[in-house]
């Protein structure tokens, strides 16, 4: 099927689709000039600076500033695997952008030494700004037959959406690129209802093929029984979980452990962070407790590819999945991750998982690599199960030199 391209000369978020029903995007590729990454090998070493030769296709792009560095492995046209695998994340020094040193040699400002060497094959990926598709509050949302070759931060990221369907969507980098998207493939926040994923691929993109997530709030004041105040920890917008949603109650020491659910009859803003949320019937909870939205989608993914990208194919902080038929080839980190955590204040903890007919290949050699292909590792790690009915069968696995076991399960129960 032919597709018009979309070339997008400045980073920005190609649509934005707010607070509305029934929308269906489709039939065309996006594409941006320039990149929001150039690639390379480093000729020149110093604690202030990298000077890359640049490789075609990417581009000796001037005056950028450069978030993130990654290692690369330009044979396997992968991330780097094995012992030699690190990356640098920084702020960019305010006062250096990158320059031409000379023809082809571009100089990358650095905000502190690193482990990168003369002859090292690297990313560098410019300061991220905005992704592909953003939807926010959005029911009915599909895209369909769609091909992302770059997007300065993720191809699609949405909050709080409801039904969401993904049908031969494709990220994948265009014209011997090292890299797709800056960040995810696809990211869900706080979705309701069900997610479909179908026919779809993530190759090179910068991070995970796909992260599904709520966010983790905390009491800071209880007004009475009915009434509480909430903060955020993630950004403000979070907390607008919105009238009749199901929230979910746990301890500090048991965070993933839900102890309670209430329903919000109504909320207001306290101030920046936080929110007043009143309840439809009584609740005891206790000031530090945690908050999770308890109203989990339903994941369905069936002929997924995720492959040669730095991070994990899918990260999964949610309940009721499905994967099925799909490919994990050469992902960085494990092929299949689920782990809630209050590093990133996202959760809940997996249940009632089928993971059916898949194939993991060469995955969990790299960047963020755990002991297994498939890994449950709550983050911090209860004393009693947060993940439960797992099931992974009718499965292939075929190692690499690196990859560690099948799977590693912390607190399954």
């Amino acid at each position: 099927m032919q597709q018009t391209l979309l070339l997008v000369h400045s980073p920005t978020a190609l649509f934005q689709i707010l607070s509305s029903q029934q929308v269906t995007i489709g039939l065309f590729a996006i594409d941006f000039t320039p990149l929001p990454f150039t690639a390379g090998y480093v000729v020149n070493v110093a604690t202030s600076y990298l000077d890359v030769q640049v490789v075609p296709p990417h581009q000796t792009d001037v005056g950028q500033q450069v978030g993130a560095i990654l290692r690369y492995d330009s044979t396997l046209m992968r991330p780097a695997i094995g012992p030699r695998t690190y990356e640098i994340y920084q702020t960019p020094p305010s006062n250096a952008n990158t320059s031409l040193v000379s023809n082809g040699i571009l100089r990358i400002p650095l905000a502190y030494s690193t482990l990168f060497a003369v002859g090292d094959a690297i990313i560098a990926r410019y300061s991220f700004t905005t992704h592909a598709f953003y939807g926010q509050d959005v029911t009915d949302f599909t895209i369909q037959s769609v091909t992302v070759y770059t997007a300065w931060y993720m191809g699609i990221y949405t909050s709080r959406a409801k039904r969401i369907n993904m049908i031969d969507y494709h990220v994948k980098p265009r014209n011997g690129r090292w890299m797709s998207t800056s960040a995810d493939c696809m990211h869900f926040g706080d979705s309701r209802i069900s997610i479909n994923i179908f026919e779809c691929s993530c190759e090179a993109q910068g991070d995970d093929g796909l992260n599904v997530q709520a966010f983790y709030f905390t009491v800071i004041q209880i007004i009475n029984s009915n009434t509480l105040i909430i903060q955020e920890n993630n950004w403000p917008d979070t907390l607008n979980v919105g009238v009749g949603t199901n929230l979910a109650f746990s301890t500090s020491q048991r965070p993933f452990t839900v102890y309670a659910t209430a329903t919000v009859a109504s909320s207001s803003i306290n101030n920046a962070t936080s929110q007043l949320f009143t309840f439809t019937s009584p609740i005891n909870v206790s000031v530090g407790d945690k908050v999770c939205v308890a109203d989990a989608p339903t994941l369905t993914i069936q002929n997924l590819i995720v492959a040669n990208n730095r991070g994990r194919g899918v990260l999964l902080k949610t309940q009721n999945i499905q994967i099925t038929q799909s490919l994990f080839n050469g992902t960085s980190a494990p092929a299949v991750l689920f782990q809630p955590s209050l590093y990133w204040n996202e959760g809940p903890g997996a249940q009632n998982v089928l993971l059916s007919q898949n194939a993991y290949i060469n995955c969990n050699e790299g960047l963020y690599q755990e002991e297994g292909v498939i890994a449950f590792l709550p983050d911090p790690v209860q004393l009693v199960p947060v993940m439960y009915n797992v099931q992974v069968i009718s499965s292939t696995v075929l190692n690499g030199q690196y990859s560690g076991g099948m799977i590693q399960c912390t607190n399954c129960g």
